[in-house]
């Protein structure tokens, strides 16, 4: 059975935001997720202003600038079939800055058969400071050169249950080592408790594979439902992630 995929967010960046929507594929195809096209995506705010947002490549529909710190939002998908789809709204919070960014010597040895060179001996790490209050939610995402980190052991989120109000010193938020000349950017995202426990499900059945002990396959359910027709899901999420970024390169 083919299910509609939703893959976006908005951040309080000021830069265009793709809501990107695809089917998935048959998994034994080694193919392109084929594109959503011609589907009426709103986007629409606590305060009941809403946007149709327009198509700007094929299952590429984007929303122009930055989201409104404080403000809760949610997408709503008119599919050309008729089938309508609607996510929970989510809050915008205010980002968490991150206090700095350092490297080091790691203790890890650079691992040949998994893509490293010998040169790889650097570990990039930061320090941020966790407010008080207990309820926040992080992800960080790693860039080398420009290109997102992208493997499954590079996910990387936290919640706050047991730092709640402390300074987080020398926490290193990504998986590869890095040599120099490396230009490493780290962004810090604050995100909502429903995100979090998304990308810990997805987390658990993407890294932890191969071995006797993984968990039973399961639907990577987001927040993303069926209006008409709750037993037809969506898969992926729509969220939102006020961001902080920190970047460094490595020997300067």
């Amino acid at each position: 059975e083919t299910f509609l995929v939703v893959e976006g967010f908005i951040t309080d960046v000021d830069r265009p935001h793709n809501i990107f929507l695809t089917y998935t594929s048959p998994y034994f195809e080694d193919s392109p997720q084929p594109k959503v096209t011609g589907a009426t995506v709103i986007l629409r705010d606590n305060d009941g202003e809403e946007i149709t947002l327009p198509e700007e490549g094929p299952g590429v529909y984007t929303y122009g600038t930055a989201g409104e710190i404080g403000k809760s939002y949610q997408i709503e998908i008119f599919l050309a079939d008729g089938e309508h789809y609607r996510s929970t709204f989510e809050e915008l919070a205010a980002p968490i800055l991150i206090d700095s960014i350092a490297y080091q010597l790691s203790e890890e040895e650079p691992d040949l058969d998994d893509g490293d060179s010998e040169t790889d001996i650097y570990d990039v790490i930061i320090w941020t400071q966790e407010p008080i209050g207990v309820g926040d939610y992080y992800r960080w995402r790693g860039f080398l050169d420009g290109v997102e980190n992208q493997k499954p052991e590079d996910l990387f989120y936290a919640s706050d249950e047991f730092v709640d109000g402390n300074p987080i010193p020398e926490f290193n938020v990504t998986d590869d080592l890095y040599s120099i000349g490396d230009t490493v950017t780290i962004i810090q995202e604050r995100i909502q408790r429903g995100q979090y426990e998304f990308l810990n499900l997805l987390f658990t059945q993407t890294a932890f594979v191969g071995g006797p002990f993984d968990n039973p396959p399961a639907p990577v359910l987001g927040n993303i439902t069926n209006v008409d027709d709750p037993y037809k899901y969506a898969l992926g999420y729509f969220g939102t992630a006020a961001q902080s970024k920190a970047e460094i390169v490595v020997g300067e």
